[in-house]
């Protein structure tokens, strides 16, 4: 026998095919698997032995596999909560840290963000709606450097100090200039499909630059399977004749689902009350019409043959009579057929040019009413935006082209016509001006518990800009530290909303930051290990830092309740959350008393984490006996 150097097999069946497609729809292309894009995916836990010299078909541009890479990179930075600029459920400020609001405004960087979330809220969002840049050419994309430490990326993106630029212009004369915004929006709306339930929707709003990339993008990472549709919104009254080719009233809504959808997107059951029987693309076939069928034609004799009513043909292959508005006799009639004989004999009925028409049956007006792709409402044109805008901030022109509240509340009626009795979350990351949170604020959900959470880059307001003036000046007039993200805060505050909302920043980790080291420098080695010995934690590490991002690492959301309560002189929190059955107990004071180890009364579904050195470790050992224990 002839010798054969041993491979790796590898073997697959449909389950975890499936599996896999919807852990990881992009690596499919054509049908089959896509090797390279699954090891760029897995990143370094995978050598290249796969060829990636096979040609697939996709859309590659400069750029893509550091995009991919960036989405699979860890966080580096965590949230930490701004007590004082957010509100109660009941409307009150929050200056005590006692928010017990479900609402969540988070100001940062999204894709930093949304990787800080991916644990906490995966597969709970039921709608993601969000308003990109358009890559316009005159706005803006983020300039997105995936290999800089924080400190320097919060530096450069004015969430430190004042001298950072958030933000690059993305001018069309730049050879890169779709492939920058691509690559500023892949990882993002990879990220994005984790965070949705498997019946989750996605709304992103979009113009002509850039649609027929984002769908190709979106077809990679949803799965072209689960592409609903778009919707095309007429944005304006009227044109404002900046073009001398064409005209543009209308942008674009693109809509994708996570899995298949088990009700349309609906905000109405039928309304009409009839239907057609025919569709001119179908194959042709014989139903029966028997005697007695209501007819709105004229009495008379129909001689069997060829007929035809607009652009639809049918054959009589019968001679009919019909009197006093009844066939005498049944009929068989050829024709494009869209019903069986069944629903036929219930509900079909010959219409006053001698046509086929149906009525609906009784059930069916119980379905809901699948929505158009085609939206043209005068409440959802932009100049609504900017007068709701300025109706609550009392001024105008603050922020460029808001969208508007109506808009977003119909997105979230067609989503939420499914019954189901989980929470309503929607995400949006590009919160903008925070038309997103008004909306799920003045929107009355049907019968379900609705919270919103927005992402807010901080991006700093320029005076000197003649479009960001009236922003600049509003700021400065309410006092408000000029940042969009400010806007949007005060958007939230002057709505008063009976729901309020807990506000968070990006910020440092409180952990230090292995560094990847070359493992044969044993020197280098050692002078890493000596950073940690004494404590994981860095030096700017704060309670309520990391109080938060404790609880981020073991899952819990940030709308979780923290009581606070003490025993002795030591400071506790009790965590909960609605979605868990866990709870934790938490306390970070630098030393634990002995005594009150006993006096601690945790549940079976309970986790204490206090600092390592803060406990003794025969206490490790008398805790445990109580429940599980984790020390930082």
């Amino acid at each position: 026998m002839a010798h054969e150097k041993l491979r790796p097999q590898y073997f697959f069946d449909e389950e975890k095919i499936k599996q896999l497609r919807q852990i990881a729809p992009e690596c499919f292309e054509d049908g089959k698997i896509n090797f390279e894009t699954l090891r760029q995916n897995l990143g370094d836990l995978v050598q290249d032995e796969f060829d990636s010299s096979m040609e697939h078909f996709g859309l590659f541009w400069p750029g893509k596999k550091e995009a991919r890479r960036a989405a699979a990179l860890p966080p580096e930075g965590t949230l930490e909560p701004v007590y004082g600029e957010g509100l109660k459920a009941d409307g009150t400020p929050d200056t005590d840290g006692e928010n017990d609001s479900r609402n969540i405004f988070i100001e940062g960087e999204n894709l930093e963000v949304l990787k800080i979330l991916q644990k906490s809220y995966a597969n709970k969002i039921k709608m993601i709606y969000i308003d990109p840049p358009y890559n316009t050419g005159k706005d803006f994309v983020y300039d997105d450097d995936f290999t800089e430490p924080l400190q320097e990326y919060l530096r450069r993106t004015g969430q430190v100090d004042e001298e950072g630029k958030p933000l690059t212009t993305n001018k069309r004369s730049d050879g890169r200039f779709h492939s920058k915004w691509l690559s500023m929006m892949y990882p993002r709306l990879r990220l994005a499909r984790n965070l949705l339930r498997e019946d989750g929707v996605i709304f992103v709003s979009i113009d002509d630059n850039e649609v027929h990339n984002l769908r190709a993008i979106m077809n990679e990472i949803f799965g072209e399977e689960n592409f609903i549709g778009i919707m095309k919104r007429r944005a304006a009254r009227k044109s404002a004749n900046l073009s001398i080719t064409m005209s543009d009233l209308c942008d674009y809504v693109m809509v994708f689902c996570k899995e298949e959808l088990k009700f349309p997107l609906s905000n109405s059951n039928a309304s009409d009350t009839t239907r057609p029987v025919f569709n001119a693309g179908n194959s042709i076939s014989e139903r029966t019409i028997k005697s007695n069928t209501e007819c709105r034609c004229s009495d008379g004799f129909y001689e069997k043959g060829q007929y035809s009513v607009r652009t639809i043909n049918f054959e009589l292959v019968d001679d009919l009579e019909i009197k006093n508005g009844s066939t005498i006799n049944k009929v068989r009639i050829k024709g494009p057929w869209r019903i069986n004989q069944n629903v036929l004999e219930k509900t079909v009925y010959f219409t006053s040019n001698f046509g086929l028409r149906r009525y609906l049956l009784p059930e069916e007006f119980e379905k809901p009413k699948a929505i158009n792709d085609l939206v043209d409402n005068p409440a959802f044109y932009n100049e609504n935006g900017s007068e709701q805008l300025a109706e609550i901030l009392k001024e105008t022109n603050v922020f460029q082209n808001p969208k508007p509240v109506d808009l977003i509340k119909y997105l979230i009626e067609v989503v939420e016509c499914e019954n189901s009795n989980e929470d309503f979350v929607v995400l949006d990351f590009f919160a903008g001006s925070g038309t997103t949170g008004h909306a799920m604020n003045t929107h009355e959900l049907n019968g379900k518990s609705g919270k919103y959470i927005l992402v807010q880059l901080p991006e700093i307001i320029d005076k000197n800009n003649n479009e960001q003036k009236a922003a600049y000046n509003f700021c400065d007039k309410n006092k408000l530290r000029p940042f969009l993200s400010e806007i949007t805060k005060e958007r939230l505050r002057r709505l008063n909303p009976s729901s309020g909302y807990k506000v968070f920043k990006l910020t440092h980790s409180s952990f230090k930051k292995w560094k990847d080291l070359n493992v044969s420098n044993l020197e280098n080695l050692e002078q890493q290990l000596d950073i940690f010995n004494n404590s994981p934690l860095s030096d700017n590490w704060g309670k309520n830092k990391l109080l938060t991002e404790t609880t981020l690492v073991e899952g819990f959301p940030l709308d979780s309740s923290f009581k606070k309560f003490t025993i002795g002189k030591n400071e506790f929190y009790h965590v909960q959350s609605d979605d868990l059955v866990q709870e934790l107990l938490i306390c970070l004071d630098e030393k634990i008393e002995e005594t009150l180890i006993e006096q601690l009364d945790m549940g079976s579904h309970a986790t204490f984490i206090c600092l390592d050195s803060a406990i003794r470790n025969k206490d490790k050992l008398r805790m445990s006996d109580k429940g599980l224990i984790k020390t930082i």
